[in-house]
């Protein structure tokens, strides 16, 4: 506090003093730097700025008074003011503040009295905590003021309730309001009364003062549950509620009620807009209708119709009531109902009803007694035509026959057990005439009621067709006499009555029909009933869309032979014609197609075991070209080691010839195993990242000393840059370029094969490649080009024996190129040359550098089959990484052990590997591997795949817990079909039987880092 001339020894009586005082500065904003203990309590604490300007006080108002009068916060305050001049100081002073008391304003014991006496609950607090409580919070929740006060009020909110107490007091604080809300507290008895607050803000305190609302809550609730209620029922009944303020003259609907009315208008409606809403012939009628009950008070009903926007109206109904007190209506209430579907059921069964008693044809309704219920116009019409002569009352009276009871009964239980018959009956009208009739009586149940229908026809007019001598007549009549199947005209009239008007003499035959039946075959219900119980549904379907469409009519069906659980296939085909008279008629034919369905079933049968013969061709090839392999590698295997040893020349041709032999029959073998497994589905491509441009030339360097061998030029051409990272099957693209290139250089003898490469096109994730192999050789004829892509099969049998092959090939590479999503085509001359050409599209990857860039050419081998040898190694073997013990540098150093349980292979194999100085041991099966590796040192291992005891996939995953020693694996299996499990398994490389010996070798000396040694 800053002291200016204020003399120390009055400091304490003024600051004590129960009159406020304070000083301020004399310039802007007028700073109040002193005041004593009235001021801060009544003004100073509840003030954000401490300055006149603060107080929201302009000094210069009162320069000439020595009183002035402050109003803060509500409250008006008397001072003394004393002005910088009078006091030769530089502030003004402030004194003598008082509380000006309002006129009849209680005492202050009057309010204490009050407050602690009120019914309301009024408390005082500060942030969430009570300071002061009234006494009324006893009776109200149970509490005394002492257990509350300086408790923490959010603990007595109701948890659903505290959130919004929180924000809406967090907002009060913020804006200094006044707030109204309701919510729960929770009494000393434990359950929850409703209370509504309204509470005051002003710095750091707060001032409130809760009413129990508890009863009233209730009552809220309670109607807002009937209403929740009412809305339901709504729903549920399709209605809604309406009143009418007589006064006003305005209409409240229910939210259910505008829904209905498709009202979008919020809030109550004027009287005139209400009626707007109906159809302009109703308005008028709803109109009067609602001033008459106004006026007498007498309720109305009145069915009304809606119109609804986009759809087609909808019908309500209306019932309006009042409510009469002194005989003055109170209240205009009442419902609308929803009844669209009702109505237009109404509607349609007095539509039936109408077409009922007005149809042409007779027709009387009785009961199981023969008592007449109801009959239509054209009966009284018909068997009553004078007016003065009642209808029967029984329909004995105008049948006579079904007079005797035996007669009767016998209808009836004919009925009970068919439903249904068709007969004629000489029918007697009032006059005595005597008519025939075709009646057609059918069994009903309605409501529990059991009756029968009777629809009489009047035949006695019906004349036989007249005969003419007329050329052309005599022949149709010939004709439809004596064709196959029937014909037919069938009549849809346009009162929905179904009828067969013709029908020729085939239809006997094939319906299987007696002269009388086929006399009386003239109902569509008849014809129904023939057709075997499955097919009806499409009968009936395909006929009444023809009708709807007038449409051709065709339909495959079977009709149930009589007395039999046999039947015959039927076709029926028919053109329908829309008449004047609005009736259509089709004109038609039903034929028997039963030697045509036999037929069918029989192919499809035949179908069926082909497929069976195809999959046992499959599974025969699969397994006897496995089986080939096994003999094979025992060839192949002693050949090589013939051809290591010393041999006279003669000796040498007669190997190089049966060598010659062996390598054909593997690659025939290989052709069949793809053959094999494209045909059934099985082989996949793979999609791995690869060099196009690398593995290309690869591909070229494998078969250079073929290209020697026939005295041919190869050469790879490059056209745009092909050195791509793409996406693709590496092994089936070189399989597919080799058969190509091999193709042609076998074709072609001193002259030139060219392949061409050519980057068609590129976007940022894909690119398209254009792959061609021409050469100049024989040269294919135009009528043979669609033959070379089929199987096993050669142009001229002489092709076969000259250039020798097994004719899949070129088949097995169109094949390839259709799972690529490519198509091979060429262009070719006889005596000038081929070409082949294809494109794919790739999908482009980026990486530095491709798996097959680390494969030198010489370590890919392609068979003549287009088989693409790539080393494991490249794609990552065992211990690839990982830093193994020094092993051999020389093959006399190697020990290796031999797994292999075939006897002829293992004594093969031995006299190979013992020619390259490589010691071993051999064992006949994985359990015996896995015991010799435990027990001895070697430092290769050679393991067959299948064997007996434990297979090569078993002994490796036991030899590898305990040992990195690499293992090779051997197999006669398809490199692909077991690729995966041997890279899973553990194996540092796979080799394939027939074994190539250079291969095997390459092999050995790659997982062993043996270099620069020749065996």
């Amino acid at each position: 506090m800053k002291e200016r001339g204020i003399n120390s020894t009055f400091k304490k009586i003024i600051y004590e003093s129960s009159e406020m005082v304070f000083l301020a500065d004399d310039t802007y904003p007028y700073n109040i730097f002193y005041s004593n203990q009235a001021f801060e309590s009544l003004i100073g604490q509840f003030l954000e700025e401490k300055s006149l300007v603060g107080l929201g006080l302009d000094i210069n108002s009162y320069i000439f008074n020595e009183e002035m009068i402050l109003n803060f916060m509500g409250v008006e305050y008397t001072f003394f003011l004393e002005l910088p001049q009078e006091n030769a100081s530089n502030y003004f002073l402030f004194y003598k503040g008082k509380e000006m008391r309002g006129q009849g304003l209680p005492t202050k014991k009057d309010s204490q009295y009050f407050f602690r006496n009120t019914v309301d609950l009024i408390g005082i607090g500060q942030e969430t905590y009570l300071t002061w409580v009234s006494n009324s919070i006893k009776p109200m929740l149970g509490y005394s003021p002492e257990e509350i006060v300086n408790i923490e009020l959010c603990s007595y909110f109701h948890p659903d309730d505290i959130e919004h107490v929180r924000a809406l007091t967090f907002d009060i604080r913020q804006e200094r309001k006044n707030s109204q809300f309701v919510a729960r507290l929770l009494s000393k008895g434990g359950e929850y009364r409703w209370f509504e607050f309204h509470v005051h803000f002003i710095v750091g305190k707060f001032y409130a003062m809760a009413r129990d609302v508890t009863a009233l809550k209730t009552e809220l609730l309670e109607k807002e549950n009937l209403n929740e209620f009412y809305a339901l029922c709504e729903g549920v009944t399709n209605l809604g509620f309406f009143e009418i303020s007589t006064q006003a003259n305005t209409v409240a609907l229910t939210d259910s009620l505008k829904q209905l009315l498709e009202v979008k208008t919020e809030g109550v409606l004027t009287l005139e807009e209400t009626i707007q809403i109906f159809q302009d012939s109703d308005r008028q009628l709803l109109k009067d209708s609602l001033s008459e009950m106004m006026v007498t008070g007498k309720g109305i009903e009145l069915t009304l119709e809606v119109p609804v926007e986009g759809a087609r109206s909808k019908w309500v109904k209306l019932i309006g009531q009042t409510k009469q007190e002194n005989n003055r209506e109170t209240r205009v209430f009442g419902t609308v109902q929803d009844i669209t579907a009702t109505f237009e059921e109404h509607n349609q069964l007095d539509v039936y009803r109408e077409l009922f008693y007005l149809s042409p044809d007779p027709m009387v309704i009785t009961d199981l007694s023969g008592k007449i219920i109801y009959s239509n116009q054209a009966a009284r019409t018909k068997f009553a035509p004078d007016d003065q002569i009642g209808f029967p009352d029984k329909i004995s009276g105008f049948e006579p026959i079904l007079a005797e009871k035996e007669i009767w009964d016998s209808h009836v239980e004919q009925l009970t057990s068919s439903g249904s018959k068709v007969y004629q009956s000489a029918v007697i009208n009032s006059a005595g005439k005597e008519m025939l009739s075709e009646v057609n009586a059918k069994f009903i149940q309605i409501q529990g009621r059991t009756l029968v229908v009777s629809i009489f026809r009047d035949i006695s007019d019906r004349e036989a067709p007249v005969k003419t001598s007329a050329g052309p007549s005599d022949f149709l009549h010939h004709l439809t006499e004596h064709i196959p199947g029937a014909l037919y005209q069938f009549v849809l009239d346009k009162e929905g009555e179904m009828k067969f008007s013709y029908l020729s003499p085939g239809i006997k035959n094939l319906l299987d029909l007696g002269e009388t039946e086929f006399a009386e075959f003239n109902d569509v219900g008849k014809a129904i009933s023939k057709v075997h119980p499955e097919d009806i549904a499409k009968v009936l379907t395909s006929t009444v869309s023809s009708a709807r469409k007038l449409s051709p009519w065709t339909c495959k069906f079977r009709i149930q032979e009589p007395g039999t659980s046999d039947f015959k296939w039927v076709q029926g085909a028919a053109k329908p014609e829309l008449l004047e008279n609005g009736d259509v008629v089709w004109y038609g034919y039903l034929t028997d197609i039963t030697d045509q369905k036999m037929f069918e079933d029989r192919l499809h049968d035949a179908r069926e075991e082909a497929m069976k013969a195809s999959q046992v061709k499959s599974e025969f090839l699969s397994i006897i070209s496995h089986e080939l392999r096994t003999p094979l590698n025992a060839i192949s295997g002693s050949l090589y080691s013939l051809l290591q040893d010393e041999h006279t020349p003669v000796q040498k041709s007669a190997f190089n010839t049966i060598n010659f032999a062996v390598e054909n029959l593997i690659t025939m073998i290989n052709d069949l195993l793809d053959f094999q497994k494209i045909e059934a589905g099985k082989l996949t491509l793979e999609k791995s990242p690869m060099n196009l441009e690398t593995v290309v030339k690869r591909v070229i360097e494998g078969l250079q000393f073929h290209a020697k061998d026939s005295g041919n030029q190869l050469q790879l051409k490059f056209k745009n840059n092909l050195d791509l990272e793409v996406k693709g099957d590496k092994v089936r693209i070189a399989q597919v370029l080799n058969n190509l290139i091999s193709n042609a250089l076998k074709f072609t003898k001193n002259g030139n094969v060219d392949v061409i490469i050519e980057l068609k096109s590129q976007t940022d994730s894909k690119v398209r490649v254009y792959f061609e192999v021409s050469d100049n050789g024989i040269g294919i004829a135009k009528e043979h080009k669609d033959r070379i892509f089929n199987e096993f099969d050669q142009i001229q049998h002489s092709f076969s024996k000259k250039y020798g092959g097994t004719g899949l090939g070129l088949s097995i590479t169109k094949k390839l190129l259709d799972l690529m999503n490519s198509k091979i085509d060429l262009h070719s001359e006889p005596n000038v040359g081929s070409s082949f050409f294809f494109e794919i599209d790739f999908e482009k990857v980026y990486v530095q550098h491709s798996e097959i860039d680390n494969i030198s050419s010489s370590e890919i081998s392609i068979a003549s089959n287009g088989e693409l040898n790539v080393p494991e190694s490249s794609q990552g073997g065992w211990g690839e990484g990982k830093p193994t013990k020094k092993g051999p540098s020389a093959l006399s150093e190697v020990r290796l052990l031999m797994v292999e349980d075939n006897d002829v292979n293992a004594l093969v194999l031995g006299k190979i590997i013992k020619k390259w100085g490589i010691q071993y041991e051999r064992v006949n099966n994985g359990k015996l591997a896995v015991e010799a590796m435990e027990q001895g040192e070697f430092n290769c291992v050679l393991m067959d795949i299948q064997m007996p005891v434990m297979n090569g996939f078993e002994a490796t995953e036991k030899i590898r817990e305990f040992s990195t020693v690499p293992i090779l694996a051997l197999s006669a299996a398809d490199k692909v079909e077991v690729m995966d499990k041997i890279e899973q398994t553990g194996f540092a490389g796979y080799v394939a039987k027939p074994i190539d010996a250079a291969e095997l070798l390459k092999k050995i000396k790659e997982v062993l880092n043996i270099v620069n040694q020749s065996a």
